[in-house]
């Protein structure tokens, strides 16, 4: 069944794939950046964050060399940290162990640290032709419709089976040109909704298309409920004029990143708007995550004479471009205009 998916899909993308940096060469390390960044971010807001991060670490050398904290200062506003963080330690891990040099298949590719199925088989098939599928998002619903398929494309089961499918498709053709058409078809033409049917190279054998069903596939599964938080943060100010900041844990939400005091609160102790030391209560806003939704208070205090926190320490407004914030700080410090 669909055995000229392939072919197709190259002929499709050689005519109408889309014309993105990191697909200039092969690459590896900004095949690698690039696949990484995008894990969490749109293509047209990562553009300007792969070309900032490449300018500064242009080589997987750099990167190993680089400290974490300019590292994450470098990813600052792209959140979800721990990539940052996998970034570096992995290109060590290539220095160290591989002399420098990316290993070329998918599988050895796996070894490195954070480097989970998905971005092994994308470095691979991008950078070293890896006859391999490469399974994005875009890709899952491109294969869903195109079977009729009604299993939840969130469970793994499903993910392993459409993996096959598509290692099945790629094999006689060029992998690159296959696997970047499959993703561009889904991102322009197969989207969620109003999905673009007539100009569709795969509409023929579409079964969705044939049986009315592409505004019900893919299925999800339903995600758990989400979690509420209601937490205090504090500026707090010394009488020299310097704020106080703490490091994070390496572990955990936010790791390794700089942020204010703050702490969690009872809603009803959060819902007064009242700060125990007295300080002067400046906004409200929300800060949502991928399973929690911070609800943020934020109070000011003047001359704090002592750190709330062994991690913590002061320092000038002027050198808060130095340190890696957390978004949610950034967004505090826009608001109050601390820098």
């Amino acid at each position: 069944m669909h055995k000229s998916i392939g072919s197709q899909i190259v002929h499709w993308f050689e005519q109408q794939g889309r014309d993105l940096p990191w697909r200039e060469g092969h690459d590896p390390y900004q095949i690698w950046i690039s696949e990484v960044i995008l894990q969490q971010t749109r293509i047209e807001q990562g553009i300007k964050y792969f070309y900032r991060f490449i300018d500064r670490f242009p080589d997987v050398h750099t990167l190993a060399q680089a400290s974490q904290d300019e590292v994450l200062k470098y990813w600052e506003g792209l959140g979800y940290y721990s990539r940052a963080r996998n970034l570096h330690a992995a290109a060590k891990q290539i220095v160290s162990d591989y002399q420098g040099i990316f290993p070329t298949h998918y599988t050895e590719l796996q070894k490195l640290k954070g480097i989970g199925p998905y971005t092994s088989r994308a470095i691979g098939s991008f950078a070293f032709d890896n006859s391999t599928g490469v399974i994005d998002g875009n890709v899952l619903r491109v294969v869903a419709r195109l079977t009729g398929d009604h299993a939840p494309i969130n469970q793994v089961k499903t993910r392993n089976h459409f993996q096959k499918l598509v290692d099945e498709w790629v094999d006689p053709v060029d992998s690159r040109k296959f696997n970047y058409g499959m993703m561009d078809l889904g991102a322009t033409v197969c989207t969620p909704t109003k999905p673009g049917c007539m100009i569709c190279p795969l509409q023929g054998p579409c079964v969705a298309y044939r049986d009315g069903l592409t505004h019900v596939l893919p299925h999800k599964e339903k995600k758990l409920k989400r979690k509420k938080r209601y937490v205090n943060f504090y500026l707090n100010w010394n009488p020299e004029g310097k704020l106080e900041v703490q490091q994070r844990p390496e572990k955990g939400l936010w790791g390794g990143l700089w942020e204010i005091p703050n702490e969690d609160i009872p809603l009803d102790v959060w819902q007064s708007k009242q700060d125990e030391k007295g300080g002067q209560y400046k906004m409200e806003f929300k800060h949502v995550f991928t399973h929690i939704d911070m609800f943020i208070h934020v109070f000011e205090r003047e001359n704090v004479r002592e750190i709330s926190q062994p991690a913590g320490q002061f320092i000038s407004p002027e050198e808060i471009s130095n340190f890696a914030f957390a978004r949610a700080v950034l967004k505090i410090f826009e608001a109050v205009q601390v820098r």
